[in-house]
């Protein structure tokens, strides 16, 4: 597949290049103003086999220094130093951690990750949030009515347990946000037709209301079922009380477009990661 040649098709994330790194940025997000953002894609790094060319995870198998290598080559296209960006360690949960100046550089370099968590708030201008991904999506989030920004990581278990509501109440209480207040952008992620989960995990999905069939639908194979992480994320967070005009929907799909992004289904597991910041 040329590269060059795929399109988003309604999605609000959209493709860019600079030199050989290609890159996702939300409209809805650079057009606001108030931060800096970006997706990244398997293009422009020195990282080779299946971790080729840019994984920007540690716990992959790669090489560090072609990580740090990755890392940086990303971050200075941005202007920003990768050794001062803060991340968490990433367990598929709901928890969330405020970060500030004193962590700055948590994660940037391998076992420097302090805080066990899947979500990422600050209110320190300046302060780079980043997470990692590879079928899973993230969720940029940023308020209009003060500095403050949170990243949060949702795969399965972090979308059943609706960790995008759970970000959006957590402003509204902890630091006075509305809803209305709050611009949201969906990352890359695996789509429906490519992601089939099991008879446990459906019934999870279906105990907690998303039995709707745009949602859950039965898949190839007996007992198996394609879900559909957007359209659950994104109905989350509009009941969370986020605007429609404010909510970035995404259409990438990461299993679809293997020569742009790294997929963990498509990969069986051996793959790179894609790193998200804001």
């Amino acid at each position: 597949m040329d590269v060059d040649m795929i399109v988003n098709e309604g999605g609000e994330f959209q493709l860019y290049r600079k030199g050989d790194l290609a890159y996702l940025q939300a409209p809805l997000l650079s057009d606001s103003c108030l931060v800096d953002h970006a997706f990244s894609t398997r293009l422009g790094g020195c990282s080779s086999g299946a971790m080729s060319w840019l994984n920007t995870a540690f716990h992959t198998g790669d090489q560090v220094k072609h990580v740090l290598e990755n890392r940086r080559r990303f971050m200075d296209s941005f202007g920003y130093d990768y050794k001062g960006m803060v991340s968490c360690i990433q367990v598929h949960g709901t928890d969330m951690a405020v970060f500030n100046n004193s962590h700055r550089g948590e994660g940037a370099q391998p076992d420097t990750g302090q805080q066990t968590c899947d979500a990422l708030i600050t209110e320190e201008p300046g302060l780079v949030l980043s997470a990692y991904a590879a079928d899973c999506m993230l969720i940029y989030v940023v308020s209009t009515r003060k500095p403050l920004i949170a990243l949060a990581h949702a795969g399965w278990r972090g979308t059943l347990g609706n960790i995008g509501g759970k970000v959006v109440r957590y402003l509204q209480q902890r630091y006075l946000i509305e809803p209305d207040q709050l611009l949201v952008a969906l990352s890359p992620a695996i789509c429906a037709q490519c992601y089939q989960v099991d008879e446990t995990v459906a019934a999870q999905f279906r105990a907690a209301g998303w039995d709707n069939p745009t949602c859950l639908t039965p898949g190839s194979a007996e007992g198996a079922y394609h879900l559909d992480l957007a359209l659950i994320n994104s109905q989350q967070l509009l009941q969370a009380g986020i605007r429609p005009r404010n909510l970035a929907y995404n259409h990438w799909c990461t299993a679809c477009n293997p020569e742009l992004f790294y997929s963990y289904r498509l990969g069986k597991g051996i793959t790179g990661r894609m790193i998200g910041f804001l």
